[in-house]
């Protein structure tokens, strides 16, 4: 009986240690299946943005230096939605020059107007967001108020021209931390400003730089009073949003009708 007894716990202890065993090695291969997964995913996506590229430039030979066809496209295409065997992927157009490039902000310019525009979205502080865009902008190191000027706090923060989003929100996050106002991450900044725009297309321009333009702020509501204004008849900003189960790609690019140029290609895969 005791060495019954002794061998039943052998026996026990090796099928204990085998499933466990077996647990792990089936954890392992789920993760490793998982990787794997995700990494055809990616080159997936970078193979359908090639053919995305592809087909812009395919389009060009439709839309050419047409003003007309240029407006049918842009407006057609502003969403679509499409499923590439697995993979969800939607494809955004707009025209380029459709928003404010923030590069451009003047305090004489545009302070009134965008602190009356924040106000509508309960900042607390606009004045301080603003400082920190001037701040950041100019050439020199002295500080509209404490904390405006993040070169002389932030030894990565690059002052001068701002290249993207994740640049600009890292003004976003200081005034948040300092001011203890989340309300600024309500503020739609990017249905209203980019970094790249050459000039605003009136034709063209969003929603929400409309709302800008008629904030009450600043002596007047016309565009060329707010920034420079100019025709887009060929450039397009593109947007790719590409997903398989949790899995997503995000890419975005410039393009120009007119000479077929890819330009500002930015990608998550």
């Amino acid at each position: 009986m005791k060495r019954s007894a002794i061998a039943l716990m052998l026996t026990l202890s090796m099928i204990l240690a085998m499933s466990a065993a077996l647990s792990i090695t089936l954890s392992l291969f789920q993760k490793n299946f998982n990787n794997y997964s995700a990494n055809v995913f990616r080159v997936q996506s970078a193979v359908l943005l090639v053919d995305v590229v592809e087909m812009m430039r395919a389009l060009s030979k439709d839309v050419g230096e047409s003003s007309e066809a240029f407006s049918i496209l842009v407006s057609s295409v502003q969403e679509l939605p499409l499923r590439l065997g697995g993979i969800d992927m939607i494809i955004k157009l707009e025209a380029s020059n459709a928003r404010f490039n923030i590069n451009h902000y003047s305090r004489e310019k545009h302070y009134e107007k965008i602190y009356a525009y924040l106000i509508d979205y309960n900042i607390q502080r606009p004045g301080y967001i603003l400082e920190m865009i001037e701040d950041s902008l100019d050439d020199d190191k002295d500080e509209q108020s404490y904390g405006s000027e993040r070169v002389l706090y932030d030894p990565f923060f690059v002052q001068g021209k701002l290249i993207d989003y994740t640049q600009f929100s890292k003004l976003l996050d200081t005034y948040a931390k300092e001011t203890k106002d989340i309300n600024i991450y309500n503020v739609p900044w990017k249905a209203w400003m980019d970094f790249s725009s050459e000039f605003i297309d009136e034709a063209y321009m969003t929603a929400e730089l409309q709302r800008v333009l008629q904030a009450p702020g600043g002596t007047s509501e016309l565009l060329e009073d707010f920034d420079k204004i100019g025709e887009n008849s060929s450039d397009v900003r593109c947007e790719v949003f590409l997903r398989q189960d949790d899995t997503q790609s995000i890419a975005h690019f410039n393009f120009s009708f007119k000479n077929k140029e890819v330009s500002n290609f930015k990608a998550i895969l």
